[in-house]
């Protein structure tokens, strides 16, 4: 076992509606499971992929934030205050023996009413949860070849009504746009030096390089085969031009 400290951006997931209060204009939804919960991310660290498992255990859940008035955001949009569409409910959101559970309550806003209606209707159906993890357990069985990271210190902090489920992979990449928090992995396996850290960032770093290259190399090709068939193009209709320049001299030269 090794004990590393990385840095990485907010996740989301997908979660589910659940049932619904029209005349307090709330909504139940599930925002993680323990059946079909784990996620194929990609670490940008050590640029390899992993399964993404987040913990039910009370001591593991940071649930402070969306029991105290979290915000319903329009698709995780949260530059101004008209991205805000609604609340968790406080102390709505609880842990089950499989699930997560949350209660949200639409604003009143004349703005916010057509989204509310479409969940009404069902037309809107696609829900994500925003959350932070601070800590991971790497678990001793892997999964369809990849590791597995129990989340054992994580944070949901927003809920949001999205078009569709979110690709998992979206909002993983590196950003310096993003705001990154620590966390801090229990690995399995053996113990990495600095030596191997640095090899494995290398690497990272020379196959960048090569994917560049060879791509601005492709694409430098591509150009030089369109010149070359330009030229060509165009000599051979100077040489036509000549030819036939030629027999029209001749055939003066013989009616004199």
């Amino acid at each position: 076992m090794t004990q590393a400290t990385m840095r990485m951006p907010p996740l989301d997931r997908r979660a589910d509606v659940g049932s619904i209060n029209a005349d307090k204009r709330t909504v139940e939804l599930v925002f993680s499971t323990i059946k079909d919960g784990d996620i194929l991310r990609y670490d940008w660290d050590t640029g390899k992929r992993y399964w993404e498992r987040l913990s039910l255990d009370p001591a593991h859940v940071r649930l402070d934030r969306l029991n105290h008035g979290a915000p319903l955001l329009n698709a995780h949009s949260a530059y101004t205050l008209a991205d805000i569409i609604g609340v968790v409910e406080d102390d709505s959101a609880k842990l089950l023996t499989s699930e997560a559970r949350a209660t949200v309550r639409f604003s009143k806003r004349d703005d916010v009413e057509p989204y509310y209606r479409d969940v009404l209707d069902r037309i809107i159906r696609s829900v994500s949860v925003g959350y932070r993890v601070y800590a991971f357990a790497e678990q001793p069985k892997p999964k369809d070849g990849f590791p597995v990271r129990l989340a054992t210190d994580w944070e949901p902090h927003e809920i949001s009504m999205v078009p569709m489920g979110a690709d998992v992979g979206a909002r993983v990449r590196k950003s310096t746009d993003v705001e990154t928090n620590a966390y801090v992995i229990v690995l399995c396996g053996p113990r990495l030096t600095d030596a191997d850290r640095l090899r494995q960032l290398r690497l990272v770093r020379a196959r960048f390089r090569w994917e560049r290259t060879h791509e601005e190399g492709t694409l430098a090709w591509q150009a030089r085969a369109a010149s070359d068939r330009g030229r060509g193009a165009e000599g051979s209709g100077r040489s036509l031009q000549g030819r036939c320049d030629a027999r029209g001299v001749r055939r003066e030269a013989g009616r004199d």
